[in-house]
This record gives C-alpha cells, sequence and structure tokens, in this order.
C-alpha cells in the first residue's frame, strides 16, 4: 500500500512538473465530476481483481508513458460498469485511464 501512494505522489509532482507531457482525453468521455484537464495514457495489463458493485478492476499493469505513471498494480473505478462484464480475473486487457490531476478513472477496457 505504501508504494502505491509513493507511486501515485511521485505522479503527480511528475505530472505537475511537466504538464505537456500528457495526452487530453477527448472531453466527450470526461467523467462528470472532473472539473480539471483531463489527461490519459492506454496501458495493457492483467485483471487481478473485479469488484462489479463497486464498479473497479483491480489490474496489474507495465508503465503508462503518456502519464509517467510506472507499471504497478491498482484498482481503479471504471467509466461505465458494464464493462466490466465480460472480464475474468488473470485476462489480458488492454485500457484507456483518465487522469484529472486527482483521480484515475478507466474510460475504456477491452
Amino acid at each position: 500500500m505504501n508504494r502505491t501512494i509513493l507511486a501515485v505522489s511521485m505522479l503527480v509532482l511528475a505530472l505537475a512538473a511537466d504538464p505537456a507531457r500528457a495526452q487530453r482525453v477527448d472531453p466527450a468521455s470526461y467523467h462528470p465530476g472532473w472539473v480539471h484537464e483531463v489527461k490519459s495514457g492506454t496501458g495493457t495489463g492483467i485483471v487481478q481483481k473485479i469488484d462489479s458493485n463497486k464498479g473497479t478492476v483491480t489490474i496489474k499493469h507495465g508503465p503508462l508513458p503518456a502519464l509517467d505513471m510506472p507499471g504497478m498494480t491498482m484498482t481503479y473505478p471504471v467509466k461505465d460498469k458494464a464493462q466490466l462484464a465480460g472480464l475474468k480475473p488473470l485476462q489480458k486487457v488492454e485500457f484507456d485511464l483518465g487522469y484529472d490531476g486527482k483521480n484515475f478513472l478507466i474510460i475504456q477496457i477491452k
């Protein structure tokens, strides 16, 4: 848990230092609660856990260079819970991850 907090803190500092590195997400994919500029990255990983009730998925993924994010295992909320229906643990996935400077959100997972 401490490594996750450290990694996320490092990510926030890296983005604050050089916000031009991250990509912009199409405004149509913004989460309703996001009020800041949204950045995104595409990653691949292995599903570790799915919580359909909470609308979250835990993924062990490689680095996401567009977000200056190292590889890690982390639980993310998904924009649309219906995307979790076909997922299974240990399944390889590709996902688009949005970040508004405070919150992460999987916009699409396949």
